[in-house]
């Protein structure tokens, strides 16, 4: 059987659902450095090429055919203080990690526009010391989720605009945990590859004012994989893995105001459907070392957040941007776990931007921080060991280069 996840089961339910620099694991990182450096506030503009995958339908009647690529590198680092010991303490590896994004818009009628987005708005990398406390819940976890959106957008009028797309979704994972000095380290792994859709409206209010929706549907994850132990007590160590997964399914509503001059300031409320995450299920057929079904109790609940934009214009060729992100956690504080101890957390950013005639160069910065938080009272009951509280700090930087043809 190929590699098809079972971590895909475990990091792609584990880690499924959300954001791993935002609520869950959905990253901040999923976009372009000229979105980042306004904290993504921008659904309700219309003259972006991030807004390919941020909201298409702004795009309908592009003149132009662009193309804007890039990547957001993300450092991420957790602080373990244990409740048995000091000597228990521990961090996380803070590793640099990249997220890419390309953008293509392509004009083919006045009133048409097709669009592609292929990104990553889902992911997570978390790595203990081999031997910390909490092993037996988790070393390393690692999530990556690549969307390719494809998207037709529609011009109705001067103010209105539609669009409607697909999203073909490969997902890939990891998760390492310790099973006991007989098993060692337990390892699930593999990918998986499925569907959803996207759909979204913008509305030019005004002159001044834009209002952009966007919503993204679910998508069910249904990995099979294998799961690897360290050692083989005697009846194999190496098995077949299954299990299922959801992703959330997501509402954007922004608006966007250029009354100023050379000023645009842009507000985005994002509802995120965790509370399709109930359970973390894994089935091992076969495997005398494990319960079969393995259910891990998670039961995370929708949430809000909203950002907040800012962008000038000093000079014809120059665009400076600030933005704040507020994203509280859908993790109940009973089932926090240490492959992803997830908290309300707060998000500043800042960047500039350089236009040419046809080149354009954008750069961005972000400093995420999240509230201390503690192990969940059930995952604690479980592996006493992982009691304690975590603090987690994130550092974000983005490049994106755009042309137009």
């Amino acid at each position: 059987m190929t590699r098809k996840t079972a971590a895909g089961v475990c990091a792609l339910l584990l880690l499924v659902c959300g954001r791993g620099l935002g609520a869950g694991f959905q990253l901040y990182s999923e976009g372009s450095a000229e979105a980042l450096g306004q904290a993504g506030a921008i659904g309700g503009r219309g003259d972006l090429a991030s807004l390919a995958w941020y909201n298409p339908s702004a795009l309908a009647g592009a003149a132009q055919q662009v193309a804007m690529a890039g990547a957001v590198f993300v450092k991420v680092r957790t602080d373990f203080t244990s409740s048995l010991a000091p000597a228990a303490d521990s961090s996380m590896a803070d590793d640099w990690h990249a997220v890419p994004h390309l953008y293509l818009v392509q004009p083919v009628a006045e009133q048409w526009t097709l669009l592609l987005s292929i990104n990553a708005p889902y992911g997570l990398v978390t790595e203990w010391p081999e031997a910390w406390a909490g092993s037996p819940a988790a070393i390393r976890s690692e999530l990556s989720v690549l969307y390719a959106t494809p998207a037709l957008a529609w011009r109705l009028n001067d103010r209105l605009s539609l669009s409607a797309g697909f999203n073909i979704v490969h997902a890939a994972a990891e998760l390492t945990a310790y099973r006991g000095p007989a098993l060692g380290r337990r390892t699930l792994a593999g990918n998986d590859l499925a569907g959803g859709y996207t759909v979204s409206g913008h509305w030019q209010v005004s002159e001044g004012w834009g209002l952009g929706m966007r919503y993204q549907s679910g998508v069910a994850i249904e990995p099979q994989g294998t799961l690897r132990y360290q050692n083989d007590p005697g009846l194999g160590n190496r098995f077949d893995a299954k299990g299922q997964a959801n992703l959330p399914a997501s509402f954007n509503l922004g608006v966007a105001n250029r009354s100023l001059d050379r000023w645009r300031f842009g507000a985005e409320a994002v509802w995120s459907e965790w509370s399709r995450y109930r359970n973390l299920v894994f089935v091992f057929p076969g495997n005398p070392y494990e319960p079969s079904p393995e259910t891990n109790a998670k039961r995370w609940q929708d949430v809000w957040s909203l950002r907040l934009g800012v962008e000038h214009e000093p000079a014809a060729s120059w665009r400076l941007r600030a933005g704040y992100v507020w994203d509280p956690s859908p993790v109940p504080d009973a089932t926090r776990a240490p492959e992803l101890p997830d908290a309300d957390r707060h998000m500043l950013t800042a960047g500039v931007g350089w236009k040419g005639e046809r080149l354009s160069v954008d750069l961005a910065y972000a400093f995420l921080w999240s509230e201390t938080v503690e192990t969940g009272a059930e995952v604690a009951a479980k592996v006493p060991t992982a009691a304690g509280h975590y603090d987690t700090a994130s550092h974000l930087v983005g490049i994106s280069v755009g042309t137009t043809f």
